[in-house]
């Protein structure tokens, strides 16, 4: 253990003194949705924008905060729906859990990357999106594969997708701004969220916001038993969630840029559990709490060499309660506490003008505990290199990536899980046929695998220390294209991407005995699908418009190593979804409208029409307004959640709410 001990501590000077002698670190999310072929001014790199989920080699998908607004998506479940190839797992009600997966490669597949920095879940590896409020975020972006940022720690690549969620603070010309909302609805729903903005001589700027909400979830749904229908309630589904986030930024000269965040996500739940005929009782509790410090900082050593450096360090803690069981004493405790500390740095060298050449190397240390007795202490030392070139002309945009990791498990007591290294490829190319139109064609491929988290290795008769990690292998070719401007039609783009996912060493969980099921690497998936997106904006005249975006999905992932389950489509995915929004702007108030679809899908593996899940389909609307008085702007919102009261299930016994309604007051200072 000292051994390891010393190695972390090495590792971690490594790269951290690059950043001590920068002074501090700063934000990559600058670079997030920037393009790497730039050209210089100076010593500043000026880097061009452009729309990336047209000019992009692999699929980027991007909602910026005001699509989000005018949309009406008052939660992060709502936004995530309207990006392709995304299926949502969703609890039910007001601070429920939700989880993505990504072309049904599952959630612990997708990474969430909050300004520039990957977050860490190394208990379970799914991260919740529902802590997240639309109020709180600039844009909302999902990259499929690698997308054309090469300039990004090694981490960010890890993974077989990422969302990017963005929040920094505000450089414009205001030098103090203040923003309150106050939400209001169904079922006990409040939410009021504030946020200050300032600005000081455009070198400083920093935002502090705090989020709160609170809700009973106690609505109704309809019970159906043989030919008998009754109406419930959901029971002990009362929810209190709120955060609170500083961030600063620093420009000391115009090729610089350090930028910090501290953040806190407090969560106490009441667990309503799955819907069980005759019995309404549960008395299930989780308090989950989360801090992170993190910094990066971004500089332009010279006019073809940057460097951009992250510092973090993470804590969680999550404590499950169960006060209706059989157990001793009549109640059951279970206290998580996980660990992360981590360090990157990346190097970007412009060796000639259509030439771009990255490296970034990470290290990160993890690490488990809990109050079981069965707990062995486990932790994880990560070490991910990656080496990205990028090469680009009038007509072909190319990256190639190579991908170095290096895991290293260990537990306290008990026997540890599997090491792992492995060097993972990947490749896209974009190819612009015709230079003075945006019509694009484009393919990737991507070679990377998932390692078991702490639960699917360790946790007592259901973890084994003995697994693989999972390897996925993606291929992806798509045309994307956007039209020219017109006086009527401001802008209309297209994306088309059909895949295919080759998944082997599968982690599942399977039956040991009647009473425990455990982890193993069984069956290989196969799948294929196909992504449409459609984003359009008319100007109809006057100060009257129309945003449309409509977005389609079919995925076909089947198991293909039980003959029993050949051909059978995964849990939880359904073959076709898709939802389509439009918003009518107008002088007096805004209207919008959204539709989301899914098909039948199934809760287990053997696709037992016992256990088919009907597919559903459901609308919501909005109304707003904005004006002035003084120097103050207003907005007034009444939003109407699954108008037409059409109950469904996300997952299998988990209802979810019926019609709900929510009007909100948001004030700017």
């Amino acid at each position: 253990m000292r051994k390891h001990r010393i190695c972390a501590a090495l590792l971690a000077l490594l790269f951290i003194l690059p950043t001590a002698r920068a002074g501090l670190t700063a934000d990559c999310s600058l670079l997030q949705d920037n393009d790497t072929t730039g050209r210089t001014l100076s010593t500043v790199t000026v880097l061009g924008s452009g729309n990336k989920s047209v000019t992009s080699a692999a699929p980027l998908f991007r909602l910026s905060s005001s699509r989000l607004e005018r949309f009406g998506f008052t939660d992060m479940g709502q936004a995530l729906k309207r990006l392709p190839g995304i299926t949502l797992k969703d609890y039910g009600g007001a601070g429920g859990l939700k989880t993505v997966s990504v072309r049904g490669l599952g959630a612990a597949h997708t990474a969430v990357v909050y300004d520039g920095v990957a977050l860490s879940e190394c208990q379970s590896g799914e991260i919740d999106l529902g802590r997240f409020s639309p109020d709180n975020i600039d844009a909302l972006s999902l990259a499929i594969g690698d997308n054309d940022d090469i300039f990004q720690p090694a981490r960010v690549l890890a993974s077989a997708a990422s969302v990017f969620v963005s929040n920094t603070p505000s450089t414009g010309n205001d030098t103090f701004n203040i923003t309150g909302r106050l939400r209001a609805g169904s079922f006990g729903y409040v939410n009021p969220f504030a946020k200050i903005n300032a600005r000081w001589r455009e070198r400083f700027a920093a935002n502090i916001s705090a989020d709160f909400s609170r809700a009973d979830n106690c609505y109704p749904f309809a019970l159906k038993n043989g030919n008998s229908t009754t109406t419930e309630h959901r029971n002990n589904s009362k929810s209190l969630i709120g955060n609170t986030e500083a961030n600063f930024v620093y420009t000391p000269d115009a090729s610089s840029r350090l930028s910090a965040k501290l953040y806190y996500y407090d969560s106490d739940r009441q667990l309503p559990g799955p819907v069980i005929y005759y019995n309404n009782d549960n008395r299930e509790k989780l308090r989950e709490r989360t801090a992170f410090a993190q910094t990066t900082y971004r500089s332009a050593l010279s006019s073809v060499l940057s460097l951009l450096a992250n510092a973090k360090f993470s804590w969680s803690d999550s404590r499950y309660s169960d006060f209706g069981g059989t157990y001793p004493g009549g109640e059951l405790h279970q206290n998580y506490c996980q660990r992360e500390a981590y360090a990157s740095a990346a190097l970007l060298w412009f060796p000639v003008k259509s030439v771009a050449l990255d490296y970034s190397a990470d290290y990160a240390f993890n690490n488990l505990s809990s109050n079981l007795a069965t707990d062995t202490r486990p932790w994880r030392h990560s070490l991910l290199q990656s080496l990205s070139l990028r090469w680009k002309n009038r007509h072909f945009t190319i990256n190639a990536r190579a991908l170095a990791s290096i895991y290293r498990n260990g537990a306290h007591s008990g026997e540890a899980a599997k090491n792992a290294s492995r060097l993972s490829p990947s490749a896209s190319i974009s190819y612009r046929p015709f230079a003075k139109r945006n019509l694009f064609v484009r393919f990737s491929y991507k070679s990377i695998f998932r390692m078991p988290t702490f639960n699917e290795s360790y946790f007592f008769h259901y973890g084994s220390p003995t697994l693989n990690p999972e390897n996925t292998d993606q291929f992806n070719l798509g045309v994307t294209w956007q039209a020219a401007p017109a006086s009527w039609l401001t802008d209309i783009t297209l994306t088309a991407d059909a895949y295919m996912n080759s998944v082997s060493d599968k982690i599942v969980a399977v039956p040991y005995n009647l009473f425990v099921w455990r982890v193993v690497n069984l069956d290989k998936v196969r799948g294929h699908g196909l992504d449409l997106s459609l984003n359009c904006d008319f100007a109809v005249g006057g100060k009257h418009s129309v945003l449309l975006t409509a977005n389609y999905s079919y995925q076909r992932m089947e198991p293909r190593t039980t003959p029993s389950y050949y051909g059978n489509q995964i849990p939880y995915i359904p073959r076709n979804s898709g939802g389509i929004s439009g918003s009518y702007e107008n002088p007096w108030v805004n209207i919008s409208l959204s539709l989301t679809a899914v098909s039948a899908r199934y809760s287990t593996i053997d696709n037992n029409p016992d256990t088919r899940i009907a597919g559903y389909a459901e609308t919501g609307a909005a109304i707003y307004r904005s004006f002035s008085i003084g120097k103050c702007r207003f907005e007034a919102r009444l939003d109407m959640l699954n108008l037409f009261d059409r109950q469904y299930c996300v997952l299998a016994r988990y209802p979810m709410p019926g019609r709900s309604f929510r009007a909100g007051l948001k004030i700017e200072l």
